[in-house]
């Protein structure tokens, strides 16, 4: 099999975050999709060894920020390659914090979605989460940074906890 014909698959930059027993944390995702427009769903893919993965499977909600393609390879690497377990990802980074208390990322971010989890579904590594979107809101018109931009502009790597990772870190 030719797993570079995965990286044919259009995909985002996101920041997913959440927040369960007081504490918060986030990741970069490139797996975020919508469902259906009414009722607005969204679904995340997430790696069960993240320490996002918990927070989702506990507070059952979540946050994702598009990212834009001016943010820089440092502040994606901030949320891509370091853990909130023992790591605060949010010390100097711009955020709100919503209703639910769940922080919701602005630096370098184009749009954002607050959802609930209404689903889930194993596969093995990771788990799709289905959430019905209760907020969305633009933030500026500046592009979207995609997968592939991220790739060959940025020269960005994949964690191995990535849905995509093929093998380059």
């Amino acid at each position: 099999m030719d797993k570079l014909a995965f990286t044919k698959i259009s995909y985002g930059m996101f920041i997913i975050t959440s927040v369960a027993d007081g504490k918060k944390g986030g990741q970069i995702a490139n797996t975020v999709f919508q469902i259906t427009s009414d009722p607005a769903t969204i679904a995340i893919s997430i790696s069960k060894q993240n320490n996002t993965y918990q927070l989702l499977k506990t507070g059952k909600k979540f946050a994702a920020s598009c990212l834009t393609e001016a943010a820089p390879f440092e502040f994606i690497g901030k949320f891509g390659f370091r853990s909130s377990r023992d790591f605060d990802k949010f010390a100097g980074v711009k955020f709100i914090t919503n209703a639910n208390s769940i922080p919701i990322v602005t630096d370098w971010t184009n749009a954002y979605f607050e959802a609930d989890i209404i689903s889930e579904f194993d596969t093995e590594t990771h788990t799709v989460f289905l959430g019905k979107v209760t907020n969305a809101v633009v933030l500026n018109n500046e592009p979207s940074m995609t997968y592939s931009y991220y790739h060959n502009v940025k020269k960005g790597l994949t964690p191995k906890n990535a849905p995509t990772h093929n093998g380059n870190l």
